[in-house]
C-alpha cells in the first residue's frame, strides 16, 4: 500500500510539470512567474499557502489557477471563496469570464440561514462580512470544505477577531490565504495568519516571541534567516525585483494651492486652538505602535468611534472641557488637510460643546471654495478626457466633490462604502465605459482593479504611506499598458505640503513602484509608524516655524 501512494504521489509531481488549468485559458495573461507560483504549491505545500506577492503582481490570477488545477485533477470539489464586500463581484466576474468557472453568491434570503444550502452547494463566493454572521458562521463551519480561499486575509490578522475565528473554524482540507500586507503592525500578526494555515509551524505564540520577535520592537525580527527559512516552507512571496517585471512609468506631480484669505486665516486659527487644546505631552503619548485590534479606519474616518476623552480638566481653550487625545486631534488635522466641509464635520462630531470650536465651523463652512477647489478644476479643464481615479478620505470631501463637479458639468462615478454593491459594481463599470471621472474613498484603495484609467489625484493626503501606495497600486498595476501620472493637491503651508515634500523630495516614495515603500521606509517602521511620528512631531513642536524645522531635521 505504501508502494503504491508513492507511485501516485510522484505521478503526481510528475504531472505537475503539465499543468491542466492553462488548456482553453483565452483572456488570462500568465507570466513566468505565476506559473512557476502555481507549479510551487502544488509541489511543496501540501495545498496550504500564503500567497503574499507585491502589489499588482497577480495573487489572484497565482489562486485562481490553483483553484482550476484542484478541480481538473480532482483534488477539490467542494470550495469556498471568503473575500472583502467590495470585491464579491470582481471576483465572480473574472471567476467566470476567465477561467470559465460559475461561483454562488450566497442568497441574502433566509435560504442562506439553513444547513441545507452550504451543504448542497459546492461553489460559494461569498464576502467574509455575509458570512462571519452569528448564526451563518455556525452554519459555514459545519460543513466541510475541499478547499478555501481567503482574500485579503490580513483583516485575518488578530485572533480575537470573527474574522480569524470563523476562517479558523472551518473544516477544510486546503486553505489559500491572499495578502502583499501580512505585516502591519507587528509580527504576531503573521504568526496569527500562519497558525491557520499550518497550526504549530511556529510553536506556541511565547515560543514564537522569544525566538522571533525583539522585545521593544514588534515589528523587528531576531533571528532572521531562520525565521526566512520556516516562512519559506508555508509563503510564497515574489516581488519586482524578484521577477523582473517592468511596468509603465510612473509620473508625480504635487498641485499646491495658495489658500484664500479665509483659509488661512481659519487655519492659523485651527492651529491655535488645538495647541491649547491638547493635552500635556506626558499623558498624550508618543510614538507608539498601534494596536493590532484597532480599527484601521478610525484615524481617518470622521464617523469612526473617536477615544474617551481624559478626565475633565480646565483648559485654555474652554472651561472645564477635557483636552484632546492622539485619535482625535489626528482626525481634526487630517480632515483640514482634507477639506473645510470635512474639517466642519470633524469638529462639531468631536468639539461640538466648545463654543470656541463652534466659531471655527461656522468659519469652515463659510468657505464657499477652496484655493484646491480651483487647482482640482484646473486639472480637469487639462486633462483632455483621460480617465481620472480621485481619492478623498473623508465623507464629506467626497459629497463635496460630487457638488462641485456637478456645478462645473462633469460627469462622473462615485465609489464609496456608502454605496451598495450593486452601485459600486456600477460606478466601476459606468467609470469604465462613460463617464471620465471617479470619485473614490478609501475603501476603493483595495483590490479593485482600475488598470484602464492611468491618472490617479490625491485630494487628500492619507499620512499612511502605505495608504497611499494602496491608491497608486489600483491603477499602476499587471495590465496598466500607459504612462501613469499620479498628481497631488494640497494647501501651501499646510501640515500634509509638509508630509509631501519628505515623501517626494527625500524618500521619493513617487518615483519607486508600488512595493517599495515597505522597505524604503526602513527606520520608521513602516506606515503605521510614520503616521504616528506626524502627530508627534506636531505635538512636540511650538508653532508653524518649529513645525518646519522638525520636518527638516527628519529627512
Amino acid at each position: 500500500m505504501r508502494l503504491h501512494l508513492t507511485y501516485w504521489q510522484l505521478h503526481l509531481l510528475r504531472d505537475f510539470d503539465q499543468l491542466l488549468c492553462l488548456e482553453g485559458l483565452t483572456g488570462v495573461e500568465h507570466l513566468p512567474h505565476q506559473i512557476e507560483t502555481v507549479r510551487k504549491v502544488l509541489r511543496r505545500f501540501r495545498g496550504r499557502v500564503l500567497l503574499a506577492d507585491e502589489v499588482g503582481l497577480g495573487k489572484t490570477i497565482e489562486a485562481c489557477l490553483l483553484l482550476r488545477e484542484y478541480l481538473l485533477r480532482g483534488l477539490a470539489k467542494r470550495v469556498l471563496i471568503l473575500v472583502p464586500t467590495p470585491l464579491v463581484s470582481q471576483w465572480r466576474e473574472e471567476l467566470r469570464s476567465k477561467f470559465h468557472l460559475e461561483f454562488f453568491t450566497p442568497p441574502r434570503t433566509g435560504a442562506a440561514n439553513r444547513l441545507e444550502y452550504w451543504q448542497n452547494t459546492d461553489r460559494v463566493l461569498a464576502s467574509m462580512a455575509f458570512a462571519k454572521g452569528r448564526k451563518r458562521a455556525e452554519l459555514v463551519a459545519e460543513v466541510a470544505w475541499d478547499l478555501v480561499i481567503v482574500d485579503e486575509a490580513h483583516h485575518c490578522k488578530n485572533r480575537a477577531t470573527q474574522n480569524w475565528r470563523l476562517v479558523n473554524a472551518l473544516k477544510r482540507r486546503h486553505l489559500f490565504l491572499l495578502s502583499a500586507t501580512p505585516v502591519q503592525n507587528n509580527l504576531l500578526e503573521l504568526y496569527n495568519l500562519l497558525t491557520l494555515l499550518e497550526p504549530g509551524h511556529l510553536k506556541t505564540e511565547t515560543d514564537f516571541k522569544r525566538q522571533y520577535v525583539r522585545r521593544g520592537n514588534p515589528r523587528d525580527p531576531r533571528n532572521r534567516e531562520r525565521l526566512r527559512s520556516l516562512l519559506g516552507e508555508v509563503m510564497v512571496r515574489n516581488t519586482r525585483s524578484l521577477v523582473q517585471m517592468d511596468l509603465p512609468a510612473r509620473y508625480a506631480q504635487t498641485i499646491l494651492a495658495q489658500p484664500r484669505d479665509d483659509e488661512a486665516v481659519l487655519y492659523e486659527l485651527l492651529d491655535g486652538y488645538l495647541r491649547r487644546r491638547r493635552a500635556p505631552l506626558a499623558r498624550i503619548g508618543g510614538t507608539h505602535p498601534t494596536k493590532g485590534n484597532e480599527q484601521e479606519d478610525a484615524r481617518t474616518d470622521p464617523d469612526a468611534e473617536q477615544d474617551h476623552f481624559f478626565p475633565a480638566e480646565r483648559t485654555a481653550a474652554g472651561e472645564g472641557l477635557p483636552p484632546l487625545g492622539r485619535r482625535q486631534l489626528s482626525a481634526l488635522l487630517l480632515a483640514a488637510g482634507s477639506h473645510t466641509g470635512a474639517l466642519a464635520q470633524s469638529l462639531e462630531n468631536i468639539a461640538g460643546a466648545d463654543p470656541a470650536a463652534c466659531a471655527l465651523i461656522r468659519l469652515a463652512r463659510g468657505v464657499d471654495r477652496t484655493a484646491k477647489d480651483e487647482r482640482f478644476l484646473e486639472l480637469l479643464r487639462q486633462s483632455r478626457g483621460d480617465k481620472m481615479l480621485v481619492f478623498a478620505t473623508f465623507r464629506r470631501t467626497l459629497e463635496h466633490l460630487q457638488q462641485l463637479l456637478t456645478k462645473a458639468g462633469v460627469a462622473f462615478a462615485t465609489y464609496s462604502g456608502a454605496e451598495s454593491e450593486r452601485d459600486k459594481d456600477a460606478a466601476v463599470a459606468a467609470f469604465r465605459d462613460q463617464v471620465p471621472v471617479m470619485l473614490c474613498s478609501e475603501s476603493g484603495g483595495e483590490g479593485r482593479n482600475l488598470q484602464f484609467a492611468n491618472t490617479l489625484v490625491n485630494f487628500d493626503l492619507p499620512w499612511n504611506p502605505m495608504r497611499i501606495e494602496q491608491r497608486v497600486g489600483r491603477i499602476h498595476r499587471i495590465g496598466q499598458t500607459r504612462d501613469v501620472f499620479i498628481c497631488t493637491l494640497c494647501t501651501a503651508g499646510s501640515l500634509e505640503a509638509r508630509i509631501l515634500t519628505l515623501l517626494d523630495e527625500k524618500i521619493r516614495m513617487f518615483e519607486l513602484v508600488v512595493g517599495e515603500v515597505g522597505s524604503i521606509l526602513g527606520n520608521l517602521q513602516g506606515g503605521e509608524e510614520f503616521e504616528s511620528l506626524v502627530l508627534d512631531l506636531w505635538l512636540r513642536s511650538h508653532d508653524q516655524r518649529d513645525l518646519q524645522q522638525s520636518f527638516d531635521s527628519l529627512g
